[in-house]
């Protein structure tokens, strides 16, 4: 595996985030006087895209009108979302190792830029930010992380991408690029396996000894 690139998710591979994701939606729900769907539920949605997620949990209900109040309470009610454990200090190393690096997400751009700088990270780091509003289609769909490649000038076979949540494997599966799993996240490890997730990492901490670059 010669790997050029990581391309990482942000929400719980780069940020401790997903908790409060579902507890918002779920906030989201009881204002708008929706059906209040469980934590598992909205977790094993987690990857797909704000505006998809809400499609699947309220199909018959106005998708716009959910999407603006689940917005609003993330720009004025959530607090600073802190970065999963040493993850800022890791990625800055995987620069310096060389490594060109990537955020394929389905937030938001706001959303993207404002919890990553909010979490400490330098988004001169990464060379490629895609996120929702730059495909068409979104994951579990490929065309994010070609996207991806296509901005990076990088062939999939030269990429690893970093995630957590299962439409985040099926779209690097899809988009035939090197994949790894972190449990920092909504998945644990019997769930990734049950995926078909060969490389299980407990976070990107993890990712220098993974690639073989740090003992």
């Amino acid at each position: 595996m010669k790997i050029s690139t990581i391309i990482f998710d942000v929400d719980g591979v780069l940020i401790d985030s997903n908790k409060v994701i579902v507890e918002y939606y779920i906030k989201t729900a009881k204002v708008l006087g929706l059906r209040v769907p469980s934590t598992q539920e909205v977790f094993k949605l987690l990857g797909k895209s704000l505006p998809d997620i809400v499609k699947i949990l309220w199909p018959k209900n106005n998708s716009d009108v959910i999407v603006s109040t689940y917005r609003k309470f993330f720009e004025t009610e959530v607090p600073k979302i802190p970065a999963t454990v040493n993850a800022v200090e890791t990625v800055k190393k995987l620069r310096e190792m060389g490594y060109k690096l990537g955020v394929v997400s389905s937030k938001f751009r706001f959303f993207i830029d404002k919890h990553l700088i909010e979490a400490g990270f330098d988004l001169r780091l990464f060379d490629a930010i895609v996120s929702c509003e730059d495909t068409e289609k979104h994951k579990p769909n490929p065309d994010p992380i070609l996207y991806a490649c296509k901005i990076l000038n990088v062939k999939p076979e030269e990429i690893l991408y970093v995630g957590d949540a299962q439409f985040d494997y099926e779209s690097a599966k899809k988009a035939k690029v090197n994949y790894v799993a972190v449990l920092s996240g909504g998945l644990s490890e019997i769930e990734q396996k049950k995926l078909g997730v060969k490389n299980i990492i407990s976070s990107v901490v993890k990712l220098p000894k993974f690639l073989g670059v740090e003992k």
